[in-house]
């Protein structure tokens, strides 16, 4: 028996003798009278055993089989190596187990399967979630052995208020990566309000930029589309998308595992055709306030927008250099050129160029060869060549002569 139902024999024993009264005996051991009446009862038939659990000792109607813990583990050691428990649960569900993952946690460690992590405690200020979808998107890139020995990088957009993703793999975390997963969020919810970064250099200019005026290429594109970006200080700041990432890497990758997938373009179209759908019916998370703050994008041409954009002078000759390319503007154009004007390259992700003038797309082609540098012509010296010998007469020969012949006479005469 426990020391709790050990002191509980003192006060049924009062009780019975009618030295306190059933309230006052309720009242000192925290229960209710029924159950008081209950202990009486069965104490004058069992005496102070009956005040032990009935439970106790013995095994449990919901208690696993040995025969099925054997298969579970089984099926663990051969197919989920190293899975974590909640995930391996999940798995065992298509085998036709139905577990609970904490039953399947302590059933692991006893196997000495699983590691149970004791957490540090580290002191940061909470930040409540956002009230509204689409009010903050937190956005960065994740450098993991996804599928591969090698390192690609996971790219992922989360909202603050409902922790819905919209994910991409790359190479690296490029600007034109995180362009093509924005334009992807854009077109199935709208533009957000605020999009919460680090202070990579995809979206921050960190060198000789002490006043934050200079902006990257991302920054401009999220600047015409009206959406505001925050740079975060620690990595603490943005914890959404960091616990995300830690998340992935044990989930996302056991399933590219499944689903034998070993590059980048077959493991896009799966989180595309599959598991962003599932994930974000898997972990909703309600907002305080239904309220969609997510923006239209009718009135922006997107392709227009997620490109490279460079300004170059126009030349005299109506030509534009970019990147070692010659490019000559045509004779029709849609608006008046002006010599030295200004002109911006848009150079698209997808290798394209377009030329823009005071909004205005311009005609143009590319020109193959590169125009010749001016050079002065070499003469070439040939040996038959007379060489001319000024006259006896001539002013330069009766002055070099004459200083001589002054300088010879004063030295010797």
């Amino acid at each position: 028996m426990k020391k709790k139902e050990l002191d509980q024999i003192s006060i049924i024993d009062a009780t019975i003798r009618k030295k306190i009264k059933q309230k006052k005996a309720a009242e000192i051991l925290e229960l209710s009278t029924r159950q008081i009446q209950r202990k009486i009862q069965k104490y004058k038939l069992e005496g102070s055993t009956s005040l032990a659990h009935k439970g106790r000792g013995k095994q449990s109607n919901r208690s696993i089989s040995k025969e099925r813990c054997d298969l579970i583990i089984e099926l663990i050691k051969t197919k989920y190596t190293d899975f974590g428990p909640t995930l391996a649960a999940e798995k065992l569900i298509d085998d036709g187990i139905n577990i609970d993952h904490e039953t399947l946690r302590k059933l692991m460690i006893k196997e000495e399967l699983w590691q149970s992590n004791k957490r540090k405690l580290i002191k940061h200020v909470y930040r409540e979630r956002k009230h509204h979808f689409g009010e903050l998107i937190q956005g960065d890139g994740s450098p993991h052995k996804w599928f591969n020995d090698e390192y690609s990088t996971l790219l992922a957009l989360i909202d603050d208020a409902t922790g819905k993703v919209e994910l991409m793999f790359a190479a690296q975390e490029t600007t034109e990566g995180f362009s093509k997963l924005t334009m992807s969020y854009l077109k199935k919810y709208g533009r957000p309000l605020k999009i919460y970064t680090d202070r990579g250099k995809v979206f921050k200019v960190n060198k000789g930029d002490k006043q934050e005026e200079k902006k990257t290429q991302y920054g401009r594109m999220l600047d015409e589309l009206n959406i505001s970006i925050i740079f975060a200080r620690s990595p603490q700041a943005k914890g959404r998308v960091e616990r995300l990432f830690k998340t992935l890497q044990d989930r996302l990758v056991k399933e590219l595992k499944l689903n034998n997938i070993t590059n980048i373009d077959d493991a896009n179209q799966f989180l595309e055709q599959h598991y962003m759908t599932k994930f974000n019916q898997k972990f909703p998370i309600e907002p305080l306030n239904n309220l969609d703050f997510h923006r239209s994008i009718d009135a922006y041409d997107l392709n227009s927008i997620f490109c490279i954009k460079e300004n170059r002078i126009l030349n005299n000759d109506l030509t534009i250099s970019y990147q070692n390319r010659l490019f000559v503007l045509e004779k029709k154009q849609p608006t008046t050129i002006y010599k030295s004007s200004i002109i911006t390259v848009n150079h698209n992700f997808d290798k394209t160029i377009e030329l823009i003038f005071q909004e205005h797309k311009l005609a143009f082609k590319e020109i193959d060869q590169q125009r010749a540098k001016k050079r002065k012509p070499i003469k070439q010296i040939n040996d038959q060549t007379p060489v001319w010998k000024p006259k006896l007469d001539h002013p330069w020969r009766n002055e070099i002569l004459g200083d001589i012949s002054k300088e010879f006479k004063r030295r010797h005469f």
